[in-house]
């Protein structure tokens, strides 16, 4: 029954994300590392080799996702043959819908192993279904983003590191998958670490010792493997992939590292709600039984899982308030969502059994209440670059004072690519519009709002809530003063006509 009901909820999730494709991409900056994929099609068509390494140089601390996309971006080759550029958002929809298969493929891993880690399918459904109603879990498909597919190569690696014997194969191929993950996004390390250490520490109680040294220089040679061929790429190319990613560091060197310990608690209650509130009881819940086994000295496999992810988050929040190493971003909370529900699963199976409908129906009932009231604004959100294509405003025709910003001037949004190179359709060339805050939030040190005054006599002719403003947008780099603007101030986004 419960696989049954799975495929319900896979069905259903696949339909809600789906839904919300069309709309949302190119918001955030770091989308345009996508086109790096592209161009270096373009270089490889080109017979410039070279030029494709630089292209792929391009992706600082991606550089993994923008070779593995490359078949994605291959497809933008069809409608490209018509005419449609790749920055066009009719094309956007190809690799955004991959996005969505990456992100059912990591539920279906979501719910296997919240089966084999709290030895219940029920409770692993009632996990999965959490999960697949999280804000955070939809999130990032509307965008040209590789954290989905980081993730998803994590949750693999542990899936097979549960499933798979403990063999020197097996040791590479979640060795190798980590080290993929961490190419396609190197700011999820700490969840590589946290698969390592899980997988070598179930090795070394089952495996004699020699094996068991064996099994973990194996899987460490898997990673650097990876790494290696990437950097062997890159050489070929005259440049260094280990290089590339000194440049990492240079682009979060100015953002606020103070949020520390209470940023994933603040995050799950103030982006998750009521499913936040039930994934922290569960983590309460499952720590309380997990102390109880310390005292006893007994330790199941699902806490060989769940004590290093929680060392991994500490360290993280220390590194960062103490360290000043990495900022703390919503996306690099994105990886403990899992193991989250997975606690709750395992803690589920603690309830008494006369109690367990009542409780299971609340846990559901709170997760899908919490769902729709963020479904309700964040399914018809309107985006800078999707106004801009509905309207047929060409930004770049516009004059400088009919850009007004209130949030961080200088930071305005092009328009997407035309349908029709030819015809420039839907753009025209009408520059009778005035732009209000189609401009981006940025960490910043403490500032008053932009003075944006309209010209007098223009007429309104849209309005709607700034992308930013809703809350989990606003994790997205953001220091905690500009996410408590953004909350506070109600920027809009707004379109006004001169004539």
């Amino acid at each position: 029954m419960p696989r049954r009901l799975f495929a319900v909820l896979i069905i259903l999730t696949a339909i809600y994300r789906f839904s919300l494709l069309g709309r949302g991409a190119l918001a955030f900056v770091d989308e345009t590392f996508y086109f790096t994929s592209v161009k270096a099609l373009q270089s490889l068509s080109a017979g410039d080799v070279r030029g494709a390494v630089a292209d792929i140089a391009m992706a600082r601390g991606r550089n993994g996702t923008a070779v593995i996309q490359m078949p994605v971006a291959a497809l933008q080759a069809i409608p490209a043959h018509y005419g449609v550029p790749a920055s066009n958002l009719r094309s956007l929809l190809i690799p955004t819908a991959c996005n969505v298969l990456v992100t059912l493929v990591s539920l279906v891993l979501v719910f296997r192993i919240g089966a084999i880690l709290a030895g219940d399918e029920l409770t692993a459904l009632i996990g999965a279904t959490i999960y697949a109603f999280l804000v955070s879990s939809s999130l990032y498909v509307r965008h040209l983003v590789p954290y989905d597919w980081a993730l998803c190569a994590g949750l693999l690696a542990l899936y097979l590191s549960l499933t798979r014997p403990r063999t020197g194969t097996t040791a590479m191929i979640v060795g190798a998958l980590s080290g993929l993950a961490l190419t396609l996004y190197t700011g999820y390390y700490t969840l590589c670490g946290v698969i390592g250490v899980a997988m070598l520490w179930e090795s070394w109680d089952s495996l004699e010792p020699r094996k068991a040294v064996r099994f973990a220089v194996l899987f460490a040679i898997a990673p650097v493997a990876v790494i290696g061929v990437l950097e062997a790429l890159f050489r070929a190319g005259g440049l260094s992939y280990i290089g590339s990613l000194r440049g990492v560091g240079r682009d979060i060197s100015f953002t606020s590292y103070g949020d520390g310990w209470g940023f994933l608690p603040e995050y799950l209650l103030t982006v998750e709600r009521a499913s936040g509130l039930v994934l922290i009881a569960g983590a309460i819940g499952y720590a309380w039984h997990l102390a109880l086994r310390i005292r006893r000295g007994v330790l199941r496999p699902i806490d060989r899982v769940m004590l290093p992810a929680l060392v991994g988050w500490a360290a993280q929040a220390a590194s960062s308030i103490y360290l000043h190493a990495i900022p703390l971003y919503g996306r690099l909370l994105h990886p403990w969502t899992p193991f989250l529900v997975w606690m709750i699963a395992d803690a589920l199976r603690y309830v008494p059994a006369a109690q367990r409908r009542n409780v299971y129906g609340v846990v559901l009932a709170a997760v899908v209440v919490s769902w729709a009231a963020d479904a309700r604004v964040y399914l018809p959100m309107k985006y800078p670059a999707d106004v801009l294509y509905t309207m047929g405003i060409d930004a770049d025709t516009l004059p400088a004072d009919h850009k007004l910003c209130e949030l961080v001037p200088g930071t305005g949004y092009a328009s997407p690519g035309p349908l029709s190179r030819e015809t420039n359709a839907p753009y025209g060339n009408d520059t009778a519009y005035v732009l209000l805050n189609f401009c981006q939030a940025l960490p910043e040190v403490p500032r008053p709002r932009q003075t944006a005054i309209v010209p007098p006599g223009a007429t309104r002719v849209f309005d709607g809530p700034h992308w930013m403003s809703f809350p989990a947008y606003a994790y997205e780099g953001l220091i905690k003063v500009d996410r408590d603007a953004m909350r506070r101030e109600d920027y809009r986004l707004q379109v006004y006509r001169t004539n």
